[in-house]
């Protein structure tokens, strides 16, 4: 089985688009235009200043990709689209039945960024975009002053 191109992308709805503005904002400082959303919940951005960005919101990295949209959209027919999309995984990922529905994408159980998240399918779920920003987002903005190898205990509170 091969994993189609629009599994390996979303649209998210506009509530996704606002958190992730604002759970973002102190890493994104600059207004940006999306480009391109990952169904791992990445995301591609044209900031005021140009270039094509990628942000991995796994572990909180923002990284130059492409000088231009049109460099960008060249680039995606590379090797390097492996790298940003993940298909295998998200192959991986549909063979047991997580597959997102409209406005969501994948979302880590144990983020990256910790020794014991992994990028494996018992470590992934399908969640909706808006949730995996503003988690994403706020956690990374936590963890962003702890020392490597710092002890996190992470409580999740239920309502």
């Amino acid at each position: 089985m091969s994993v189609a191109w629009s599994s390996l992308t979303f649209t998210p709805p506009l509530e996704a688009l606002q958190e992730l503005a604002a759970s973002w904002g102190w890493l994104l400082r600059e207004p940006f235009m999306p480009v391109l959303f990952s169904s791992l919940g990445d995301v591609f951005i044209e900031p005021d200043s140009g270039g094509v960005w990628w942000l991995n919101t796994g572990i909180a990295e923002l990284t130059q990709v492409a000088d231009s949209v049109k460099h960008f959209e060249s680039l995606l027919k590379s090797e390097l689209a492996d790298e940003w999309f993940l298909p295998n995984l998200v192959e991986q990922l549909h063979a047991a039945g997580k597959v997102p529905g409209p406005g969501e994408c994948y979302t880590f159980v144990t983020m990256p960024i910790f020794r014991e998240g992994k990028y494996e399918v018992d470590n992934i779920n399908p969640v909706p975009a808006r949730e995996h920003y503003g988690l994403t987002g706020s956690m990374h903005k936590r963890l962003r002053e702890l020392v490597d190898g710092a002890h996190v205990q992470v409580k999740v509170a239920t309502s």
